[in-house]
């Protein structure tokens, strides 16, 4: 496996980037690999991933970066998010959302996190695919 970033990063943080490319004809890009790598902080993660996209995609514009994901809590540049899943139950004429799980997720922003937790949520006990991301919401103090 390839490392991306310094040499000397004995303690640095894991992150792991999904590499995207679409097909031709597709109208989504596919997850086409993913890479692991250290970097000391958000900023550098980014950089590497986008060395490792540009190694990969070899003058194709199809390829794209999905979610940077840090492996390591509390990395630098990251922030700790609660994500609260609800569900829509029927009562009656209407419909009442009920909070069914929340996760704590380390991302880069909201939107991150939420995109994170997808794939977390579905490792949950019960889990229910009519699940839905009802907030995102920075904690306080963490991050």
């Amino acid at each position: 496996m390839r490392r991306y970033g310094s040499r000397s990063m004995a303690q640095a943080p894991a992150w792991e980037i999904t590499l995207l490319r679409r097909p031709p004809g597709a109208r989504r890009p596919r997850v086409a690999g993913r890479v692991v790598f250290e970097a000391p902080d958000l900023k550098r993660a980014r950089t590497a991933a986008r060395k490792a996209l540009e190694e990969r995609a070899t003058g194709e514009d199809k390829w794209s970066l999905g979610v940077l994901k840090p492996l390591t809590p509390k990395a630098p540049g990251t922030h700790c998010y609660r994500v609260v899943y609800a569900v829509w139950e029927a009562e009656g004429d209407f419909f009442e959302r009920r909070d069914v799980h929340e996760l704590t997720v380390w991302a880069a922003d909201a939107q991150d996190a939420r995109r994170l937790s997808h794939v977390d949520i579905q490792e949950v006990t019960g889990y229910q695919p009519a699940w839905r991301v009802r907030h995102v919401v920075r904690v306080a103090g963490k991050g």
